[in-house]
């Protein structure tokens, strides 16, 4: 597809965060379903060196993914039927740039979704979900799994957000099980 390469290419040659370093051939994840899971930002030991989101260089899932293919098993989905990307499409090694760069990357996410047929955005914390609602979140807890609009060119989009599926996040699997039963009834 000409327009990966081309938002390839504006990944590449963007500075706007300084010289971080980013995914430099694969910024998305192809799928076949009706939603896109946004991560934060890519993991320096993730998908850039696998070539596939959640899968480490020895090709196995990592602790996250495994997190997320337990979660998409309540949809009869695996990692490898899901639209996947990062909000944020630089390595931040230190946490504090992330809320600068997820809003620095906001266009080139747009830009990957006017392409793509999802119309649900599924957030995987903080730092995604208020770049694309567009507002600070002072309570994570208000927001996961509630829904919310979006209007981006001529499409509507849902955002629902879901807790950081991390093996380290007391609710990023129990807290996202009811979520993933509400995006069930959507693919219905």
């Amino acid at each position: 597809m000409d327009y990966e390469k081309e938002i390839q290419k504006e990944i590449n040659i963007c500075s706007l965060c300084g010289h971080l370093p980013k995914l430099t051939e694969k910024s998305i994840q192809i799928g076949t379903t009706p939603f896109i899971i946004i991560g934060e930002s890519p993991a320096k030991d993730g998908w850039i060196v696998s070539k596939r989101a959640f899968y480490n260089r020895e090709d196995k899932l990592q602790a996250s993914g495994k997190v997320l293919e337990k979660l998409l098993c309540i949809l009869n989905l695996t990692i490898e039927d899901i639209y996947f990307t990062e909000c944020c499409k630089c390595i931040i090694e230190d946490r504090k740039q992330l809320e600068k760069c997820s809003k620095n990357c906001l266009p080139i996410l747009f830009k990957q979704l006017e392409n793509l047929p999802c119309k649900i955005l599924v957030p995987m914390g903080l730092q995604p979900t208020q770049a694309l609602l567009g507002r600070k979140i002072k309570k994570f807890s208000d927001v996961v799994g509630k829904e919310f609009e979006m209007q981006l060119e001529n499409k509507t989009y849902k955002i629902l957000p879901i807790y950081h599926p991390s093996p380290l996040n007391p609710k990023g699997y129990k807290g996202n099980i009811s979520i993933f039963e509400k995006l069930q009834d959507y693919l219905r």
